[in-house]
C-alpha cells in the first residue's frame, strides 16, 4: 500500500472511532454521569487506542530504520 492510501485509511478509521465515541459521550453526559465514565467505556478506550497504536507503530518503524 502506498502512503496516501494508508493516510486516508487511518483518517477514516479515526473518523469512525471518533463518531462512535462522540455518540457514547453525549449519551453518558445526558444521563448526568461524569466524563470519566465516557472515557472508560469501550468506545472511549477504543478511540484512545485508535490514536495511540498507529502512533506507536510509526515511532517504532522510524526508530528501526
Amino acid at each position: 500500500m502506498n502512503t496516501p492510501t494508508i493516510v486516508v485509511g487511518l483518517l477514516t478509521f479515526w473518523l469512525v472511532m471518533g463518531l462512535g465515541f462522540l455518540s457514547k459521550y453525549v449519551t453518558v453526559r445526558k444521563k448526568g454521569e461524569s466524563r470519566y465514565e465516557a472515557w472508560t467505556s469501550y468506545e472511549g478506550l477504543l478511540f484512545i487506542l485508535s490514536i495511540a497504536v498507529p502512533l506507536a507503530i510509526i515511532i517504532h518503524e522510524s526508530l528501526s530504520l
